[in-house]
């Protein structure tokens, strides 16, 4: 199975949240998936020795309703085998059942234990003119 590693980290002063699976070319957390594939979400080495996790429940896709997503797994080691700490890591199942544009919630607690949450999009196959 396809794997789509979203490895999340910020850039800048401004706390911009971006995808850091290519290190050297960082990329917004909005995703183009047009295939079935095992979506992987782990924070940057930097933000896991920081302290950064995930909340209890640390996803939720809009409007999908169990068609295109399964639930969440947690993941404590890396195919690598380098071990993760709790609530790091996770994964679920990208189907590719139904076409459309869902907008997925992360669910993030920093350092010092607050709430944040995201809001990127997932687009499969729409055309949809931005």
């Amino acid at each position: 199975m396809k794997i789509v590693e979203i490895v999340i980290g910020i850039e800048g002063p401004r706390y911009n949240f971006l995808n850091y699976a290519d290190p050297t070319d960082p990329k917004r957390l909005k995703l183009d998936l047009s295939e079935r594939c095992e979506l992987f979400f782990r924070y940057t080495d930097e933000l896991m020795n920081e302290g950064w996790r995930f909340q209890a429940r640390p996803i939720r896709i809009a409007d999908d309703y169990g068609v295109n997503f399964s639930s969440y797994m947690w993941v404590d080691v890396l195919p690598d085998e380098t071990e993760l700490p709790p609530r790091s890591a996770f994964k679920i199942i990208y189907e590719c059942n139904r076409m459309g544009i869902y907008t997925y919630s992360l669910f993030m607690l920093d350092p010092l234990g607050q709430k944040i949450d995201l809001d990127p999009d997932i687009e499969n196959g729409t055309g949809r003119i931005p």
